[in-house]
């Protein structure tokens, strides 16, 4: 409890930080000056995600460096305070229903090209976040650098709050004493994920002034859901920014620079292009991420919203009736995760 409350006091002391700096400036560990996080009319989130995304190429080389970078990208990231854990998805599919994205399939990983390769950072606040990008920009540039002859598009990184999760655990069938201590401690949401487990994505952009009413039906829809055969878990996620430094937006002079070398020579004096809230999208975009046993079974899942008449109703009014566009199915494979994160969504 006292860890919590620490925890509660810390993110007030940040949040108060950021609107008393308004305009200021303030210094950056490399003697620059920039622009002081801007505050937020948003309430606050047990965790912020930030969401790097690349389209690379579908060959055995983007693989390889993936399994060689990945791991030094993580241990940098970790090494920084506010850490919370990650996840590692690679994009195996889409979702097609009734004809609508009729080219799309669940199992597209050997035909998609270039391939979504999408990483979460989680943390405990979105400042400690963009703090990291400016302490470790030597270092995460050196080894995204090492990346970029087989990415496509990107980096980009949207920063995202928590608008409500129901999320377990990550758990095996062999797990036995743990599953006890779940049933003893009368949790209602025990699940075992299977070697297939696959994440869904689904962003949404809505109506401005429809935020609350999307929030409450997309939660009543993903509850209603939430009975279906290998459901494992979600979390409504709204873009509350981008991460400049994390998506090498720089200011002109060191995006000239960073053109300049292979990685061994980092730009001298970087600046982010922009702050992170400088960049919340209007209208408002949010994003549904969803675990299941097998993309087969998440398919099988969210058909229920077309052909089952209650869910079809709660999916109709509260989700669809809101919207500007979406939702696009996007299916996903974890690669790697550190799943310490989940706990604080409990």
């Amino acid at each position: 409890m006292a860890h919590k409350s620490s925890d509660l006091e810390r993110r007030k002391f940040l949040k108060m930080t950021a609107m008393a700096a308004g305009g200021a400036t303030m210094m950056g560990v490399s003697g620059r000056t920039v622009a002081a996080p801007q505050a937020l009319d948003e309430p606050d989130s047990p965790i912020y995600l930030a969401l790097n995304i690349s389209r690379v190429l579908n060959n055995e080389e983007s693989f390889r460096l993936m399994r060689e970078v990945g791991p030094k990208v993580c241990i940098t990231t970790a090494s920084h305070p506010g850490f919370l854990g990650f996840q590692a998805n690679v994009q195996t599919g889409a979702m097609s229903i009734a004809g609508r994205y009729g080219g799309a399939r669940v199992d597209m990983d050997k035909e998609l090209n270039p391939i979504g390769n999408y990483q979460y950072t989680m943390w405990k606040t979105w400042q400690d976040h963009d703090d990291f990008h400016s302490r470790q920009f030597k270092r995460v540039f050196e080894l995204c650098t090492a990346c970029l002859p087989t990415v496509v598009e990107g980096p980009w990184e949207p920063v995202y709050r928590v608008v409500r999760a129901k999320i377990p655990q990550v758990r095996s069938m062999g797990e036995i004493t743990k599953l006890a201590q779940d049933l003893q401690q009368g949790k209602d949401f025990v699940r075992f994920a299977t070697p297939g487990r696959c994440v869904t994505l689904a962003p949404h952009t809505v109506k401005p002034g429809a935020e609350a009413a999307f929030e409450k039906g997309v939660v009543d829809t993903l509850e209603a859901l939430s009975d279906s055969t290998g459901f494992l878990g979600y979390m409504v996620l709204k873009q509350m920014g981008v991460c400049a430094l994390g998506s090498l937006m720089l200011d002109p002079e060191s995006m000239a620079q960073a053109l300049m070398t292979l990685g061994a020579n980092p730009p001298d004096n970087p600046r982010p292009a922009f702050a992170t809230p400088d960049a919340r999208p209007t209208p408002p975009d949010y994003l549904v991420h969803t675990e299941w046993d097998s993309p087969e079974l998440a398919k099988l899942g969210f058909a229920k919203v077309l052909v089952n008449h209650r869910i079809r109703k709660i999916h109709d009014d509260g989700v669809m009736a809101h919207l500007i566009k979406g939702p696009y199915i996007k299916f996903f494979r974890p690669m790697m995760e550190e799943p310490g994160w989940r706990d604080h969504l409990r």
